[in-house]
């Protein structure tokens, strides 16, 4: 989870209307910062980024902020004369955004204290990093210089076109933006797995209600099993369970469904960090079992008012304990939870990790299913080639229809085909 920084901190702001923006809030004063606030309000809202990005934004300028008092230099002035950062200066600003802000689990505060937590020992590899992953620090490093640029334009603007001063500030700002980009790079981003098929029928065991292992408060199983089953069966993002509400279940009939609904800035929406839908909103099939796990949800435990007290005031699927809808930090904690109490599980297990699950199960039914084609051969509209798979794929995950983002989601699927093509090649080699 990450953190403010020591002197200003970051809170979402809802508007009558629903629409959410990112505030800088200087604690020494209680108060937002003006220049932040103003940014926030009226540059990033314009470009239409979610109030996620937003408040990612306004994170990475508190921490150059942070700097810049720690330093004892006087950003406001430096802008204003046109002089901006030196270029000591701005490697140091670079360094200082590298520093970690996440804050540590409870395990690794026990394991700090020489206390050793039940259950299970903290991993030392895993333990709080001191810096942030290079993606992570090339987003605040260009955060912070999108900022810093927006200021010196203000600034600019007070400044008579044809005067040599303006060139000249112009031309500083110009060699500033240079200088720190040159500084940083971006870091290509690890392959992301999903569940080892090993453990898949161990986490439908253990997150069943009725499992003697499950990890769970028992006054919050049933809601917690349907929606980790959701996660598994459907693959969606965590957000998107987050913002189902009860009229997106089309559970009569024979074929039961649920809508994927994109809901940014929703007036029903309650939450600050409000969960959004980054895919295509779609119509996606149920099964039995997981109708059965929200049914048994929705009738018999959300529906309990000594349990989930106002649940019945909001029309979203899933609650917290105070009837609120359900916060992704919630979530965040289900995920802990369950890597805190089964060390087998991956110390990245995580709704995202499930939806690279769901693809690495569904490229292995295409695969079955078109080798069962060729014994029983089907008619050509009929035949599931991998352009078509391709289609399918792209509609059941909310991508548009020619992305060609499941490279990035077939990792495993794509590495096991590799490695029994070349060991057929090998066996060729041998046989002669």
């Amino acid at each position: 989870m990450l953190r403010d920084s020591a002197r200003y901190s970051v809170n979402n702001v809802i508007m009558e209307g629903g629409e959410r923006f990112a505030l800088l809030i200087d604690k020494a004063t209680g108060l937002p910062d003006p220049f932040t606030t103003r940014y926030s309000a009226v540059f990033l809202r314009s470009k239409g980024g979610s109030v996620n990005s937003m408040a990612k934004a306004m994170r990475a300028v508190a921490l150059a902020l942070e700097w810049a008092g720690t330093r004892g230099i006087d950003l406001t002035q430096r802008i204003d004369s046109g002089d901006l950062l030196t270029q000591e200066e701005t490697t140091d600003l670079v360094n200082w955004l590298r520093l970690s802000r996440r804050k540590p689990t409870k395990a690794e505060k026990l394991t700090a204290q020489g206390v050793k937590p039940k259950r299970r020992a903290v991993d030392t590899r895993n333990s709080v990093p001191d810096i942030v992953d290079a993606e992570t620090h090339y987003a605040r490093v260009l955060d912070v210089r999108a900022y810093i640029a927006w200021r010196v334009e203000l600034a600019l603007h007070r400044i008579p076109i044809a005067s040599g001063r303006y060139r000249d500030a112009a031309q500083k700002l110009a060699d500033w933006k240079t200088m720190i980009a040159g500084q940083v790079r971006s870091g290509k981003l690890a392959k992301k797995y999903g569940l080892p098929p090993e453990l898949r029928a161990r986490f439908l065991e253990i997150v069943h209600p009725d499992c003697s292992e499950n990890p769970f408060d028992p006054a919050h199983r049933y809601r917690n099993y349907a929606l980790l089953l959701m996660y598994y069966e459907l693959g969606l993002r965590r957000a998107e369970a987050l913002v189902l509400k009860t009229g997106d279940l089309r559970f009569s009939g024979n074929q039961p469904s649920l809508h994927v609904h994109r809901r940014a800035d929703d007036p029903d929406d309650p939450r600050p960090d409000e969960p959004l839908v980054k895919t295509a909103g779609r119509l996606l099939p149920v099964g039995q079992n997981l109708r059965q796990a929200v049914e048994t949800w929705l009738i018999r435990h959300r529906a309990d008012r000594t349990r989930y007290p106002g649940a019945k005031k909001t029309p979203y699927v899933f609650v917290a304990e105070n009837g609120r809808p359900m916060a992704l930090r919630t979530v965040n904690d289900l995920f802990i939870r369950i890597r805190d109490r089964f060390p087998e599980f991956p110390r990245n297990l995580s709704p995202h990790m499930l939806r690279h699950d769901w693809n690495d199960r569904f490229s292995d039914l295409c695969d079955a299913e078109r080798q069962a084609q060729t014994t029983f051969p089907v008619a050509p509209d009929d035949r599931l080639t991998h352009a078509k798979e391709m289609a399918l794929r792209n509609y059941l995950m909310g991508w548009k229809k020619h992305s060609e983002r499941a490279a990035t989601y077939t990792n495993r699927t794509t590495e096991v085909q590799a490695a029994s093509l070349m060991l057929r090649l090998q066996e060729r080699s041998a046989n002669g």
